[in-house]
């Protein structure tokens, strides 16, 4: 899988450095060299989790680069889908069973993260803030690289996992659960905690809003994340 993957990156540089020099004969051979590869990576079938892994990352990446390109995002989010059905669903989902590890997330999820405004994603994934979506059975079904990067994971990593891993059992049950419970009955929920990082005070803004689908369902919450000025602190100095 890599191999493939290390290969396309390398035609991808040489097309793009076709492109920008304008060298028509050029940009025609690598786009009939650099396509059998793409589907390549598409079609195979990952034998180890680590695999499955590489080609949602890859995507992912290339759905970051392709952003401005329409048919490209199009292609992406198919390309998402076949793999979630190849990997999660009842039918096809017997890699992770073989290899002890359960799914990740929910079909249905998957189905939504994908099906149901998955081209948000390269937005937020530029954005300064920690930004996650949460599922009703408290699992990640996205995070951008920012809020991945403070959980010390990779936003691929996080996908499928309980949030109480996270947050611990006594957080998750006395703040984090019935805020989000609140969001999946339809409710905005704003509030701020404090916590103890390196002896000092950092104060959290946690925003969550209803995720809705096209037919206005609730299928998840979506948090943003915001360290704020420690007002406190401002006062005694």
């Amino acid at each position: 899988m890599k191999l493939l993957i290390d290969l396309f990156w390398f035609k991808y540089s040489q097309l793009r450095y076709a492109v920008k020099s304008g060298d028509d004969l050029l940009i025609s051979i690598l786009d009939r060299e650099i396509e059998p590869v793409l589907s390549s990576i598409y079609q195979e079938r990952a034998e180890t989790v680590a695999d499955a892994r590489l080609q949602f990352q890859f995507i992912l990446d290339l759905l970051r680069k392709e952003a401005d390109d329409v048919s490209s995002v199009l292609r992406q989010r198919d390309a998402l889908q076949m793999l979630a059905e190849r990997y999660f669903s009842t039918g096809s989902g017997e890699i992770l069973g073989k290899l002890g590890v359960s799914s990740p997330a929910p079909v249905a999820a998957l189905k939504g993260r994908v099906d149901e405004g998955f081209l948000n994603e390269a937005i937020l994934d530029c954005l300064p803030d920690r930004i996650a979506v949460i599922t009703p059975d408290y699992r990640y079904l996205y995070t951008n690289p920012v809020n991945a990067s403070r959980l010390e994971e990779r936003p691929m990593d996080l996908v499928g996992r309980h949030i109480v891993e996270f947050v611990g059992i006594q957080r998750f049950e006395q703040r984090v659960k019935p805020n989000l419970d609140k969001c999946f009955s339809g409710e905005k929920v704003d509030y701020t905690f404090a916590k103890d990082v390196d002896n000092r005070t950092i104060v959290v803004r946690c925003r969550m809003t209803p995720c809705l689908s096209g037919t206005g369902k609730i299928i998840g919450a979506i948090l943003m994340l915001q360290e704020i000025a420690d007002r406190r602190r401002s006062i005694a100095a």
